[in-house]
C-alpha cells in the first residue's frame, strides 16, 4: 500500500513554528506537500484573492518541498488541489495555528476555513490549533494531529465534506493532557471594540478593533471547557449552514415549494 499524501497549509505563513512542527510529525508517516501563505494571513476567514494573479515560488520547510503564496490559506488550498497536487491528495491538515479557534472565531479563522475549503472539494481534513500560553508546544499539538488523523481516518473518509477542528492546550508534556474529548462550538469570550484613533492625514479616520473580555460560564460540553481543564478538543463542523429546525417552523408559516 503506498503511503497517503496530505497536503498541508496553514494561516501563520510557511515560515511558522507551528507548521514546521506539523511537517515533521507527518513526514514520518506519509508523503507531504506543503502550500502555504507568504506571510501571515490569520482573521481572513474563507476570503480568496479575485482580482489579481496569485504568485508562487517553490520553498523547502522542514525538509520538505513546498510552495509559498502570496494569497490567502483558501488561495492556498485551491492552488494546491488544482495544480501542486492536482493528481490528488488523500488529506488536508491546516495549522498548527498560534492560538486557539474555539466558538465563534471559527468564523474568523484562517486555519479553519483552509481546512473547510478542503471539505467543500470532497477532501477530507483537520483544523489544528494550540492555545499557546507559556510553553508553546507546537510538539504536542502535532502529536495530538498525528494521533487524532490515524485515529479518526476511516470516518474522515467516509464522511463528506467533514472537518475536525482540533484545539489542544499548551502544556509542557504528553502526561499533563488529561485526554481527547469530542465537544460542541462554545459562545465568545469576548467583545470586539471599536476605538478611533488620530491620524495626521486630512480627511481620514482611522479605527482599531480590539477585545474586551466578557463573563461566561464554561459550558462542560463545549471546547473552550475542554481547552480549559487540560483537554484536547475535537469539535466535528461541516460546511453546511442552514438552520434545518428552523426551517420546519418558518415553512409552516409560509409553505414549502411545490413540484409544478
Amino acid at each position: 500500500m503506498s503511503r497517503r499524501r496530505i497536503l498541508i497549509t496553514n494561516d501563520d505563513g510557511y515560515q511558522s513554528e507551528g507548521i514546521e512542527a506539523l511537517i515533521r510529525a507527518f513526514s514520518k508517516i506519509a508523503e507531504v506537500v506543503v502550500v502555504a501563505p507568504l506571510s501571515e494571513r490569520s482573521c481572513s476567514s474563507h476570503s480568496i484573492t479575485a482580482h489579481k494573479p496569485l504568485r508562487a515560488r517553490e520553498v523547502e520547510i522542514a525538509g520538505v518541498r513546498g510552495f509559498a503564496i502570496d494569497g490567502t490559506p483558501v488561495d492556498a488550498v485551491i492552488l494546491g488541489l488544482n495544480v501542486f497536487c492536482n493528481d490528488g491528495v488523500d488529506f488536508l491538515v491546516s495549522g498548527i495555528n498560534r492560538g486557539p479557534n474555539l466558538g465563534f472565531d471559527v468564523f474568523y479563522s484562517g486555519t479553519v476555513a483552509a481546512a473547510l475549503e478542503g471539505a467543500i472539494s470532497g477532501v477530507p481534513s483537520l483544523a489544528v490549533s494550540l492555545a499557546v500560553s507559556s510553553w508553546n508546544n507546537y510538539e504536542l499539538a502535532a502529536h495530538f494531529a498525528v494521533k487524532i488523523w490515524e485515529d479518526f481516518s476511516e470516518i474522515l473518509e467516509r464522511e463528506r465534506n467533514l472537518v475536525l477542528n482540533v484545539n489542544v492546550p499548551d502544556l509542557p508534556d504528553l502526561s499533563s493532557v488529561r485526554g481527547v474529548a469530542v465537544t460542541e462550538l462554545g459562545d465568545r469570550f469576548y467583545f470586539t471594540v471599536v476605538k478611533e484613533r488620530n491620524t495626521s492625514e486630512p480627511g481620514w479616520k482611522e479605527f482599531v478593533f480590539e477585545e474586551d473580555k466578557k463573563e461566561r460560564t464554561l459550558q462542560k460540553n463545549t471546547d473552550f471547557f475542554a481547552v480549559y481543564h487540560s483537554w484536547v478538543s475535537i469539535t466535528p463542523l461541516r460546511p453546511y449552514l442552514t438552520d434545518y429546525r428552523l426551517c420546519e417552523e418558518l415553512a409552516s408559516k409560509v409553505g414549502v415549494i411545490e413540484d409544478e
